[in-house]
């Protein structure tokens, strides 16, 4: 992932408990992917798609802006990890 330099203005401060970038993923026809994955701060777990040569600033903003679209749930299967981690 390449870093970058973002301006201190726009700094504020989001409560993250975890996140990571997952290698880049390639496709068979070219170009390629990174899941980034998170834990906010009252515990869900958001994933979203980013670009292979996504930026630390772009990670960033993206954890920051809001899910949009539709939201799944498999609240049937026993067996499927909680989407609400416990605080510790």
């Amino acid at each position: 992932m390449k870093r970058s330099h973002y301006s201190g203005a726009q700094k504020r401060t989001y409560n993250v408990r975890g996140c990571r970038v997952s290698e880049p993923i390639g496709a068979p026809w070219g170009g390629g992917c990174r899941i980034v994955e998170w834990v906010s701060g009252d515990g869900r777990i958001a994933r979203r798609v980013a670009a292979v040569n996504v930026t630390e600033a772009e990670v960033y903003a993206m954890i920051r802006r809001p899910l949009e679209g539709r939201r799944y749930l498999m609240i049937d299967d026993e067996q499927m990890p909680r989407d609400t981690l416990p605080r510790r």
